[in-house]
């Protein structure tokens, strides 16, 4: 058998849930505690910047709870056993994220439409939902040591807003729904676990990722030419100190590792631990700098001797001369 839900009936009884006061807790006894249970879905990572630390994300949280106040028989209005009530003529838990850049609100609406369509849907026994999206901005502290090969630990950290709040955050699962996320070119999730810590005062869940670098990219570009010219810089004692161009050669690569240092510096933030991949480069523009001051010293001797057995063969033409003519 088929009901239908007529308008009248729905009008009814969203009046009568109207009639609450959205300030109230939804239960009974405004002294017990409100527990939310939270689902996270990571949708995609938009961006990660090491050097500032902020990592960018579309995330969606699904809240439910029960709320004690607005439950009706349903065989009262129609049969009627779903209806949706505006945010702002019902009660919402009020969360913050602790570690936003901005904004610390889980509740981010852009213009006045978006808090006006914004519903909750409530069944007849009192079972709350409650769906929120929208693009988070994250502290996340970075750690650059195995760069290009580093991973960083990231968090969503949920709170409640206010001390005896009464509402308790509990986690629905132990890990955050990844199925229907976008895959990011730079970066991928190894690891994922969600953490939940209540205190007499306050109650958080941290959401918990692990970044890790796709480095081939990098690999390509950055660490093989690196390579390839610590290997060349050690040609420039195989050409001839008389062509001159020991230290061209020797200039030139000198000033490509000046290059790279500066690319670097662009990528990697100033913090600890230092890259070992930064040590490597340092090292590699410290020997440069040896070659190249060998180099020319190398030239400089070479000029050096050459005049010397120049002038001795001069002075050798000149005495047998002398010789011949007495």
């Amino acid at each position: 058998m088929i009901y239908c839900q007529k308008f009248d009936n729905i009008s009814e009884l969203k009046r009568q849930l109207q009639k609450v006061e959205p300030d109230l807790h939804p239960r009974l006894n405004q002294n017990e505690i409100v527990n939310v249970s939270i689902f996270a879905f990571l949708s995609s990572i938009l961006d990660y910047d090491e050097v500032s630390g902020t990592l960018q994300v579309v995330t969606s949280f699904m809240l439910t709870w029960m709320d004690e106040i607005r439950q009706w028989n349903s065989s009262e209005y129609g049969n009627v056993t779903s209806v949706n009530l505006p945010i702002t003529s019902t009660w919402i838990p009020k969360i913050n994220v602790a570690n936003m850049v901005r904004h610390n609100s889980i509740f981010m609406y852009h213009n006045e439409m978006e808090i006006r369509k914004s519903y909750v849907n409530y069944k007849s026994d009192g079972i709350a939902v409650y769906q929120v999206s929208g693009v988070q901005e994250l502290s996340c502290s970075s750690n650059v040591k195995y760069f290009p090969l580093d991973s960083h630990a990231c968090s969503i950290q949920l709170t409640t807003t206010q001390v005896f709040d009464y509402t308790i955050l509990k986690p629905v699962m132990k890990t955050i729904d990844l199925t229907y996320g976008v895959s990011n070119p730079k970066w991928s999730i190894t690891e994922n676990f969600v953490e939940s810590d209540v205190t007499e005062y306050t109650s958080k869940i941290s959401f918990n990722i692990t970044l890790s670098r796709n480095p081939s990219f990098l690999f390509l570009n950055l660490v093989v030419p690196i390579v390839l010219l610590s290997f060349a810089n050690l040609l420039v004692f195989c050409i001839p100190a008389a062509s001159g161009e020991r230290g061209s050669l020797a200039f030139t690569i000198l000033l490509t590792f000046v290059v790279f240092i500066t690319l670097v510096t662009d990528i990697l933030p100033a913090c600890k631990p230092i890259s070992y991949f930064n040590i490597f480069l340092e090292v590699q523009l410290f020997c440069s700098v040896l070659i190249t001051f060998c180099a020319v010293w190398s030239i400089t001797l070479h000029h050096k001797f050459a005049e010397n057995d120049s002038q001795e063969f001069f002075s050798t033409i000149v005495t047998a001369n002398e010789l011949c003519v007495s």
